[in-house]
């Protein structure tokens, strides 16, 4: 709680970052969902697949890869404790689940009302609320493996000269989240779904029924908690036995 508390603290002191990046992402999926052909960028296309699709866009950006430079004195500080250290990586996923979870669920919820399909719908706020938490810890990897440190662009433009390092790498590492997030979601709804196809009726509808589509989503569940596990401990032990990446942190100037 202490680790969230302050998770909370750091967000709403600099709206710029989190909040900023969550409510741009959001608008450019309304208006994706809105204003181009839905099949071209979603998969699900129906009333239901909104707080799915928002959801995903999101979560899906640097604020679920980029945990360690941006509070890079939390994480010195934590560095030799390391149940310190896992509350901490927790707690940035936690909170930004706060941030996304109860809009999504929110929004399900009120297509549920319109479209009179409550087992479907709460199965779709389950899915909103426990399968991205392996997703989240997955990505957060990238910028365990990969940091970058948040400088403006004036100060990128006058390190230009270092152009691999500062403007090359940073460039990449802002493109990647969306990638990377897509594809572990991807990786936890894949075992389910296959499943589903083989055991299906050939005669079933195209549309999946709310029964095979809530097994789909448990098993996604299981998988999810099990990514969250695997992620956490990996990301805590290369923190941790990763000299390069302290050194890292400790100096801005690497960009």
């Amino acid at each position: 709680m202490a680790a969230l508390r302050a998770e909370w603290i750091r967000i709403w002191r600099n709206p710029a970052d989190t909040l900023a990046t969550v409510a741009f992402n959001a608008v450019l999926m309304i208006g994706a969902w809105f204003l181009l052909p839905r099949n071209w960028l979603f998969e699900w296309t129906g009333p239901s697949g909104f707080a799915l699709a928002l959801a995903g866009w999101m979560y899906a950006d640097v604020t679920a890869t980029n945990v360690l430079a941006p509070d890079r004195e939390r994480v010195l500080a934590a560095l030799d404790d390391r149940d310190a250290l896992g509350a901490l990586l927790a707690a940035k996923a936690v909170a930004l689940w706060m941030l996304i979870a109860p809009i999504c669920a929110t929004i399900a919820i009120a297509v549920g009302v319109v479209e009179q399909d409550w087992l479907f719908t709460a199965v779709v706020v389950v899915a909103v609320a426990l399968c991205p938490f392996g997703a989240l810890a997955g990505s957060s990897l990238v910028g365990v493996f990969f940091p970058y440190h948040q400088r403006s662009l004036r100060w990128r433009w006058e390190q230009r000269a270092r152009w691999r390092t500062v403007v090359v790498r940073w460039l990449i590492l802002l493109v990647v989240p969306y990638g990377v997030f897509p594809a572990l979601s991807v990786a936890i709804a894949m075992v389910p779904v296959v499943l589903w196809r083989l055991v299906r009726p050939a005669d079933v509808h195209t549309r999946i029924g709310t029964a095979d589509f809530a097994l789909c989503v448990a098993l996604a569940v299981v998988i999810s908690a099990l990514m969250w596990v695997a992620a956490r401990r990996i990301a805590v032990s290369r923190i941790q036995r990763h000299e390069p990446l302290a050194g890292y942190l400790r100096d801005r100037d690497r960009g």
